[in-house]
């Protein structure tokens, strides 16, 4: 019995993983506009859209990819400038830089945002990216939003996904100071939502020459009701709440007279956590009226640089049915990817939970197009 357990698990589950992902691999579908500029651009540039995508053989599934990433992927050390932004009404941001040798004023800019309450030297799925950039001869530039990144909050002013104005000033920032450089805005999931944000209220002022989003939610709302169901509520929205509630939690002489403090710390979900801090620390009407304002799907037609979207059917936290794959294929500036399988923020490829994927091989062959190809 021991024997023909052994046999099942360590022979043929390995094979028929192997088999499976070989079985599901497949084409991204990408949606971009017929005849424009932009459509000419990616077919010559995007390579991995006319290659299959192979999920790595032994977690070929969403939810494992997602977990495997976040667990065994590790966070590399690398040597960051750290810079202290201050805004004007007092609170304070950390921004991280990786400047290659022998770069210049005008050395292409990556701008990395993190997700929900990711930051620098906490995040794999920003760092495997920041190093593919920096081994191309791109400089960095980490985002960490308020009250992340070792930097405490000074004021009462947070972060959101709807109000993207402390990006819009680190924006104009570099670009002042670095002019002559391209730049290259890359969002992960919350960080993605900000960065649309950002575009869509700037158009064609927005103080970047092109944008990556990857594995954002389109729809805040559909998006909450996705990771409340009875697997990513117990894998991963209770962990994120109580992430979010920690980074709060020290801070209740702050907050005690504006919000109730003990709803906040006691949240299980994200959307809970939104509804008792966000919503009236923001001063929105509703949860409901923060989720509308921060929705990405409405606005595609407000985007007016390049901007590249990067999805999976089985992530959780990004429900597909609310792309807009129609309004994407009415644009001039927007060119959306769909893979049937890579999680959140994983698109594993390899075996090797550190190895390069899908996501730095997209940024790569991107980043190329907006920095050498797109004038």
């Amino acid at each position: 019995m021991a024997f023909a357990l052994f046999l099942v698990l360590g022979i043929i589950t390995p094979i028929f993983l192997w088999l499976y992902s070989w079985y599901i691999s497949a084409v991204p579908k990408h949606f971009v506009k017929s005849g424009t500029k932009l459509e000419k651009k990616v077919t010559t540039n995007l390579r991995i859209l006319q290659q299959k995508y192979h999920p790595s053989w032994w977690c070929p599934f969403g939810t494992t990819q997602t977990i495997v990433r976040q667990i065994f992927r590790d966070c590399p050390e690398l040597p960051f400038q750290r810079e202290i932004v201050e805004f004007e009404d007092g609170g304070a941001a950390g921004i991280d830089w990786l400047i290659p040798e022998g770069s210049d004023d005008t050395t292409p800019i990556v701008i990395f945002l993190p997700g929900i309450t990711g930051s620098t030297h906490d995040s794999s799925y920003v760092l495997h990216p920041v190093k593919e950039a920096r081994d191309k001869g791109w400089k960095c530039l980490v985002v960490n939003p308020r009250g992340l990144g070792g930097v405490k909050l000074r004021t009462t002013r947070t972060y959101n996904a709807a109000t993207p104005h402390d990006f819009a000033f680190i924006a104009k920032m570099v670009n002042q100071r670095y002019p002559e450089a391209r730049k290259l805005g890359c969002g992960f999931s919350m960080g993605g939502m900000i960065l649309w944000n950002y575009l869509a209220m700037a158009g064609e002022q927005a103080d970047l020459d092109g944008g990556m989003i990857v594995s954002s939610p389109w729809d805040p709302m559909v998006a909450s009701d996705s990771i409340e169901c009875f697997i990513p509520q117990l894998i991963f929205n209770r962990f994120i709440a109580k992430n979010l509630v920690d980074i709060v939690r020290p801070y209740r002489e702050l907050f005690k007279d504006m919000v109730d403090f003990d709803e906040v710390i006691n949240s299980t979900t994200v959307r809970g956590f939104d509804k008792s801090f966000v919503t009236p620390m923001y001063g929105f009407e509703s949860y409901e009226a923060y989720y509308k304002m921060a929705t990405l799907a409405t606005k595609v037609d407000k985007i007016k640089i390049p901007c590249v979207t990067l999805n999976s059917v089985d992530d959780y936290f990004s429900p597909v049915q609310c792309i807009p794959t129609q309004d994407i294929m009415n644009s001039d500036h927007v060119v959306g990817i769909i893979t049937n399988h890579g999680g959140h923020t994983a698109f594993m490829e390899s075996a090797d939970p550190n190895a390069r994927g899908m996501v730095e091989k997209l940024l790569s062959q991107w980043g190329n197009l907006i920095f050498h190809d797109y004038h």
